[in-house]
């Protein structure tokens, strides 16, 4: 499904076996959870592995055809290279920033835990953000697709974007990665 927001468009897929993911998620978590330490350039609180090259990679070999449904749906052929790879936890209260992912290409989340009825997708803001705020009546300011768990969204790296506040007592686990085509028009 493509959802066109502000002057780009991000692509939402989803991957209908999602079971063994969240179990090797969990289980990753609850071994590792200890270890964990937010990057110091990072405004926020959560469980990252982002920066240390430690991930649960099985779960990468389960989710390559939905980076080829992506690729297809693009219409962009050649190799697929990760620039980076992590695994998001948010237990209560637990929230990140507004950033980007630049210098990256394309980037994405993953929601493989992921309650509909108390979790908060990821917010996407307008680029235009300062045009909007000089006048409210042209337009929101961010998008919050809906999503499930299950689900991956795909933007542009540019793009900016937050985890909002984890209200809920549930564990919301999210995969993020950036990554580029080697044959991709620039």
């Amino acid at each position: 499904m493509k959802i066109d927001a502000f002057p780009t468009s991000i692509y939402i897929l989803h991957n209908n076996d999602n079971d063994e993911i969240k179990s090797l998620v969990e289980e990753y978590y609850r071994k590792n959870k200890s270890n964990s330490s937010t990057p110091n350039n990072w405004n926020c609180q959560l469980f990252t592995t982002f920066g240390t090259k430690n991930f649960p990679n099985d779960c990468l070999q389960k989710l390559i055809h939905l980076f080829k449904q992506f690729q297809r749906e693009l219409g962009i052929y050649g190799n697929m290279t990760f620039s980076e790879l992590w695994l998001n936890c948010y237990e209560s209260i637990n929230w990140q920033e507004k950033h980007m992912h630049l210098p990256s290409k394309w980037s994405g989340v993953y929601y493989a835990i992921f309650d509909e009825e108390e979790h908060s997708p990821t917010h996407f803001y307008n680029p235009n953000e300062k045009l909007i705020a000089s006048n409210p009546s042209s337009g929101n300011n961010t998008l919050e697709p809906k999503v499930k768990e299950g689900d991956m969204i795909i933007f542009p790296s540019w793009l900016e974007h937050a985890a909002p506040l984890n209200k809920s007592s549930k564990l919301r686990a999210t995969i993020s990665f950036n990554f580029f085509f080697d044959n991709e028009p620039t």
